[in-house]
């Protein structure tokens, strides 16, 4: 049976360091065997104006929650993190880091979503180095399996794993943090967010695949970097929220890594995605802009 919220009081620990409020809503849905709209929306009810989202909400709506979880709003509205054009689109914020959440469970504390997984061009954990993974559905729950498996490496394989994190990492820092484009490297700035585009959806006329299906990558990398497993309808508007709304790192990675071989100089053969030259479709496409 559904455990009764009326009162609103969710007896879940406050929030972890760094945890966004989605996850902190996460945990009490899961308590309470409710999904996190449900139990939003039944904390707001009695508001007529609109509580925002829960990574941006309205003061009242933080009010509410920090009476909720039995703190003070002040430290609460820490934990917010609102929409931004370097950040993951709210709804696909649902990445984690197999270290971090070991080391949640070895101390006794709740798993959690931290915001600083929350960024589309970085799918490498700050603290630990290790790649982002796809969360599990129902990963507030107690049920998940522990410990979490941390990925083990061979030296190329963490050689392609570090040029695309750096490469996301320098697109970042001069889109959006005003740092300057490598002078060694083809394009700019602008180029290299529409190619990323341009290889991560499907560009022909026709249903088909991204150029990030075929990259080749060996069998331990597979759940680290891969393209779409469906086919896609053609984009007539390359549209970077599209991208944002990428959860999947293994994706993001597909395609940086596609972008990276494309605009950087001096990269070694064995680093390739599979090809070394753009398709003609796509070269033109970036030629345009």
């Amino acid at each position: 049976m559904k455990a009764d919220v009326t009162n609103q009081r969710w007896w879940i620990r406050p929030p972890m360091p760094d945890e966004s409020l989605r996850s902190v809503l996460s945990r009490a849905a899961a308590l309470y065997e409710r999904s996190p709209g449900q139990l939003w929306a039944s904390l707001n009810r009695d508001d007529p104006r609109p509580p925002g989202d829960v990574e941006s909400p309205s003061c009242a709506a933080v009010r509410r929650m920090a009476t909720a979880i039995g703190m003070s709003a002040s430290h609460l509205l820490l934990h917010r993190q609102p929409d931004a054009s370097w950040l993951l689109a709210p709804q696909a914020r649902n990445v984690y880091c197999p270290m971090c959440w070991n080391e949640d469970r070895a101390r006794g504390v709740p798993c959690s979503i931290r915001r600083g997984w929350n960024r589309a061009l970085r799918t490498t954990c700050p603290d630990h180095g290790c790649p982002l993974r796809l969360a599990p559905e129902q990963w507030a729950t107690s049920s998940l399996s522990h410990p979490f498996q941390a990925p083990v490496f061979t030296q190329q394989e963490q050689q392609i794993l570090d040029l695309i994190e750096s490469f996301g990492e320098a697109l970042e820092r001069t889109l959006y943090f005003g740092d300057p484009w490598p002078s060694e490297w083809r394009g700019n700035p602008q180029i290299a967010r529409q190619l990323l585009l341009a290889v991560s959806f499907n560009v022909n006329e026709v249903r088909d695949f991204p150029l990030t299906k075929y990259v080749q990558v060996s069998d331990n990398l597979k759940g680290f970097i891969r393209g779409p497993l469906h086919q896609q309808e053609p984009v007539k508007k390359l549209r970077w929220d599209a991208f944002r709304g990428v959860a999947d790192p293994a994706i993001r990675r597909a395609g940086l890594w596609a972008t990276a071989w494309a605009l950087m100089s001096e990269r070694p053969v064995d680093l390739s995605p599979g090809w070394f030259k753009l398709p003609a479709h796509i070269e033109v496409l970036v030629r345009s802009i």
